[in-house]
């Protein structure tokens, strides 16, 4: 009978160490990326689109910067933490982390204006509000001004002289056409190619490309693979207003019998349910690929507090790197997972990226 007993007081003490443990907090935080698999046909689909020439971007360094943003249960920054509270994985393997900063180091800030005529703000309003964003960077941080209608337009190289940026943006006009794709590639593949250090794209549209002609999303979101610019789009929604200008376009016809009844042309590209589909897609990977953040405004209030919520974010950036312990495949798509030995922290931080090899070319 004693056995019995000492058998199912040990029992009972087993589950109760089992079922603390399963209740048991984590002692750290981590960063949630897509499978690897997932990520990989995703960019298997991706490169059956594209030339082969079009698959090279050149890189001149292995080390892998990985931006990261932590902040706790309320959203508040959290800035102390030190290196060794850091842990990067890369495809389920840990990485030693060979770069790490915590400073307020520079920023080179690409601002994006949509000048297309579906925008739901009045021109001024966007003027007002990218001025006053860039009145809260830092000194030292520089800002390169892009337009873009149907074609993509540099108003301004990097500069931290407010006024040549007041100027640049000034000199932003409506026009038609939407060349998205077009002004995005300029700026990541062009521009920012040739600069180094912190960088970021903070971008105002509703995301609906209807003239971009040689750049397809896919394209953007390939580049995006071993580049370290974080990206921040601020999307407002033009499709309740493009379907009433429509209606309001509508023709009037008369029939035979002199009746009158109304005709309304067949919607074309940016006017399409699957257009905005499209581009809600498209700005929701811009900004979880990269680390940034999406953010939607309907209102010039919400516009301005968006600039100005993007504007602290980019002062509390971690940046952490390292060099991949395993060999490198060109065109794979890698998963980056990273973890912070805190509880209960949200960390907002590249997912992944895709592997680029210096041609020598």
């Amino acid at each position: 009978m004693k056995r019995v007993f000492l058998i199912a007081g040990f029992l009972l003490l087993a589950f109760g160490v089992s079922r603390a443990q399963s209740g048991r907090t984590k002692i750290y935080s981590e960063s949630s990326p897509q499978s690897v698999q997932t990520q990989n046909n995703q960019q298997k689909e991706n490169r059956e689109k594209q030339s082969d020439d079009d698959e090279i971007i050149k890189i001149d360094t292995d080390l892998v910067i990985i931006p990261a943003r932590i902040t706790d249960s309320k959203g508040k920054p959290v800035l102390d933490l030190k290196q060794t509270e850091f842990k990067i994985f890369e495809n389920g393997s840990e990485q030693e982390i060979a770069y790490f900063s915590n400073q307020e180091q520079p920023f080179t800030v690409a601002l994006v204006l949509d000048m297309s005529y579906s925008s739901v703000f009045k021109l001024q309003e966007i003027q007002a509000a990218a001025f006053a964003f860039v009145n809260q960077l830092r000194s030292d941080d520089k800002v390169m001004v892009v337009s873009f209608d149907e074609k993509a337009r540099v108003l301004c190289e990097p500069t931290n002289n407010r006024k040549v940026l007041k100027l640049a943006i000034e000199g932003a006009e409506i026009a038609s056409g939407t060349s998205l794709y077009t002004a995005l590639d300029l700026v990541l593949n062009e521009k920012f190619s040739k600069i180094n250090g912190r960088k970021a794209v903070v971008l105002l549209s509703d995301g609906v490309d209807t003239s971009s002609k040689d750049k397809i999303p896919a394209d953007i979101l390939r580049s995006l693979g071993n580049n370290d610019t974080l990206i921040y789009p601020i999307k407002y929604d033009t499709y309740d207003d493009v379907q009433k200008t429509r209606k309001e376009n509508a023709e009037v016809v008369y029939d035979e019998n002199d009746r009158p009844y109304t005709v309304i042309k067949p919607k074309v590209k940016g006017e399409r349910e699957e257009d905005y589909r499209q581009a809600n897609e498209f700005l929701n990977q811009l900004s979880t690929q990269t680390g940034g953040t999406l953010f939607r405004v309907n209102s010039t209030t919400n516009l301005n507090r968006a600039f100005a919520k993007i504007a602290e974010e980019l002062r509390k950036i971690y940046s952490l790197g390292y060099y991949p312990s395993n060999p490198r495949q060109i065109g794979v798509r890698y998963a980056v997972n990273v973890r912070v030995y805190r509880p209960n922290l949200n960390i907002q931080a590249k997912e992944s990226y895709v592997w680029r090899q210096n041609t020598g070319k």
